[in-house]
């Protein structure tokens, strides 16, 4: 059990199938409080409303998270009881390079075209 994270390409054909997240976090709650808030902001529903919902991300949404990352400034989790937040320091900083190869990722995504996705799971 605990915070399961994933980013992929939404594709245009809709289709609910099984293809694979492009990108996977497990209990990275500095990422799931910077997502959550960025949730917020966009659909003005709380936080909690994340969980199992899309949440789609536009290129100055990755060049925000790239600069949080870079410097070190994720945003604190206040955690559920399920989101390690008790390690998330650690987390974040095991985590830094996958998060940059995402937004190196999701830049180049965006870019042609395509929409990226981070959803979550608790």
């Amino acid at each position: 059990m605990g915070l399961d994270q994933y980013a992929y390409i939404k594709h245009d054909d809709g289709a609910d199938d099984d293809r694979a997240a492009d990108f996977v976090w497990r209990k990275h709650s500095k990422l799931q409080a910077w997502a959550e808030t960025l949730f917020t902001a966009k659909t003005g529903q709380s936080a909690d409303k994340l969980n199992c919902a899309e949440l789609v991300l536009e290129a100055a949404d990755i060049d925000t998270l790239e600069a949080l990352v870079k410097q070190k400034a994720l945003p604190k989790s206040d955690g559920g009881f399920f989101f390690g937040h008790q390690f998330q320091d650690e987390a974040a900083d095991e985590n830094a390079a996958q998060d940059l190869a995402f937004c190196a990722w999701a830049k180049d995504v965006i870019t042609n075209g395509q929409t990226v996705v981070y959803s979550c799971w608790w």
